[in-house]
């Protein structure tokens, strides 16, 4: 394993570091972190373990506003989208597949960005999306992964997204927005779960 930095100057005035944790693999996942949730908070870290026991390498994004300690303004979201891009243009030649792996705003995020790379084919996982990423869901498809407690995505919006096409929708009983219930056992479970269905979803290229 070896793991790299990609630093670019960001919009918000500091460097941003995304980390690129390499093995020769022909595929990459790219995590897009939520807007109070890095990539090293549960639902990102595990996935991307079970990311690289699958076989690809891994990119972990960074935000502008987070690397500078400020809070997400919505007026300033195509430039944050702008430099996910310009951050993941860095290293997508180098791989034949490429996944992205998105929480809560990083959902609308990531689908933003690959809009841009016109000549990609991209998977999706999204987990707990945000209303905005619905018609991103239904132009990509993918596995989405959301909470019936969720106060963000309602259980309606879960209805609406399960007859899209190329769209696996797994709904987790009772789980708020970062997927944890009132039971700290259960909580661990529904991690365990997600983790097993993320190999799953990583190890089908």
């Amino acid at each position: 394993m070896q793991v790299e930095k990609i630093i670019l100057h960001s919009e918000w005035g500091r460097d941003i570091s995304h980390k690129h944790i390499k093995n020769d693999n022909p595929s990459v996942a790219v995590f897009f972190p939520g807007q109070n949730y890095s990539c090293e908070l549960p639902l990102l870290y595990y996935t991307g373990r079970s990311a690289y026991d699958a076989g690809h390498d891994l990119l972990m994004l960074e935000y502008g506003y987070q690397s500078a300690r400020t809070a997400f303004e919505e007026a300033k979201v195509d430039q944050l989208i702008h430099e996910c891009y310009t951050s993941i243009n860095q290293i997508i030649n180098d791989y034949n597949d490429v996944v992205f792996v998105s929480k809560s705003l990083g959902t609308y995020i990531a689908g933003k960005t690959a809009e841009l790379f016109k000549e990609r084919s991209i998977r999706h996982m999204f987990l707990t999306p945000i209303r905005s990423t619905i018609p991103i869901i239904e132009k990509f498809g993918g596995l989405v992964v959301s909470g019936t407690k969720d106060p963000v995505f309602h259980e309606d919006d879960i209805e609406h997204i399960e007859g899209f096409p190329n769209t696996e929708v797994l709904r987790i009983k009772d789980a708020n927005h970062i997927l944890e219930v009132s039971d700290l056992h259960q909580s661990l479970k529904i991690l365990k779960n997600l983790v097993e269905v993320s190999s799953g979803f990583f190890n089908h290229k």
